[in-house]
């Protein structure tokens, strides 16, 4: 009999965030391996505190809920998963199946409520979510509630050890990557610069980045960066900074990852890592802060340059040393290359679905 898996995400995405990636990328591989997946989204609860806002979010979803494979345009999703826009997480909006997977905290305190008709409950933690939260106590409460684990990396891992977690109850499944997508380019082409990912996300802390390439650009005047993110261009962002809104996958790959010398990820905390592996396995050299994540498989000095979190100057730094050493900069792209090779969805979900089959 197939296995029947429901992922539940807080909300209907509104723009290509990793988080909601993975479980697309998951669903579709999951279906093609024989399983029934159903994601369950909670429609927009944004409140009347913003009611512009909620009104505009809220009319989206109605409108997506009649087709939401159409509306994930970033990422096909097979017609074969059941997509949901439910007014409310509550036991009564789940479909019956084998297993329940939360992706986010807030649905984790979804699981406690649900019944054996809906499933195995099990929490696939992503990231430490206490960003744009007052008070991490929720977090981790959800974080030990008394059900299985599984985490995209080894350090969410330790974060849930030292929460108190039993090891016992966690297992850990990498995310994979499309390296048909993310592939370097022609050998010879030429790269030049700096790309990086603009947010407004605390997390990503883009202030830190920008002041890092005001500093490299005092010694190459020169120097041209390229940013994307899924917000339009900031009125006040430099001319020398190119910036692409809502880039993803090829588009990504060929117009900011394989032209530019160097990555930048400059994130205060990262469950995995998606742009920092993908510039990686594009040939492009990575200097990334201490983030937790990405040190699952960036190694200062072997396939990387490491900084510590918050640092202008050292960011500035690791770039210029590796603007201004070529051999240097082929040696750990080269390196990347070679970790990166080994990042592959089908595998991440063949694992997963093995971690599924024994929870259910």
């Amino acid at each position: 009999m197939a296995l029947r898996v429901t992922f539940v995400l807080p909300v209907f995405p509104r723009a290509p965030v990793g988080g909601f990636r993975v479980v697309y990328e998951h669903a579709n591989r999951l279906t093609a391996l024989g399983c029934q997946v159903t994601v369950v989204h909670e429609r927009w609860r944004e409140g009347w505190s913003r009611p512009l806002r909620h009104l505009r979010e809220a009319a989206r979803d109605h409108r997506h809920r009649r087709a939401p494979h159409r509306a994930i345009d970033w990422l096909p999703v097979d017609p074969r998963v059941r997509l949901l826009i439910v007014p409310a997480l509550t036991p009564a909006h789940l479909p019956p199946g084998d297993v329940v997977v939360a992706t986010h905290w807030k649905t984790a305190t979804l699981l406690p409520r649900l019944t054996s008709a809906h499933g195995a409950p099990v929490h696939l933690v992503q990231g430490y979510e206490t960003w744009n939260v007052p008070d991490p106590a929720p977090v981790h409460q959800a974080l030990r509630l008394p059900f299985p684990k599984i985490t995209v990396s080894t350090h969410l891992t330790r974060v849930l050890t030292d929460l108190g977690v039993h090891t016992g109850q966690i297992t850990t499944v990498p995310n994979g990557l499309d390296r048909s997508t993310y592939r370097p380019p022609p050998a010879g082409a030429p790269r030049e610069g700096v790309a990086f990912l603009l947010s407004d996300s605390a997390a990503k802390d883009s202030r830190t980045a920008l002041a890092a390439l005001h500093q490299v650009r005092a010694h190459h005047p020169a120097l041209l960066a390229r940013a994307f993110g899924v917000a339009p261009r900031p009125r006040d962002l430099p001319p020398w900074i190119h910036y692409a809104q809502g880039l993803t996958g090829e588009d990504l790959a060929a117009q900011v990852y394989r032209p530019s010398a160097v990555f930048l990820c400059s994130s205060t905390t990262e469950g995995w890592g998606f742009p920092a592996a993908e510039a990686m396995a594009c040939g492009t050299a990575v200097v990334t802060t201490r983030n937790g994540g990405v040190e699952d498989f960036c190694h200062h000095n072997k396939n990387a340059l490491l900084v510590e979190i918050g640092n202008p100057t050292a960011m500035a730094n690791a770039i210029r040393q590796l603007l201004d050493d070529e051999p240097l900069r082929t040696r750990l792209s080269t390196a990347g290359l070679t970790t990166t090779a080994t990042m592959d969805w089908h595998q991440s979900t063949a694992n997963l679905l093995t971690v599924l089959k024994a929870i259910s």
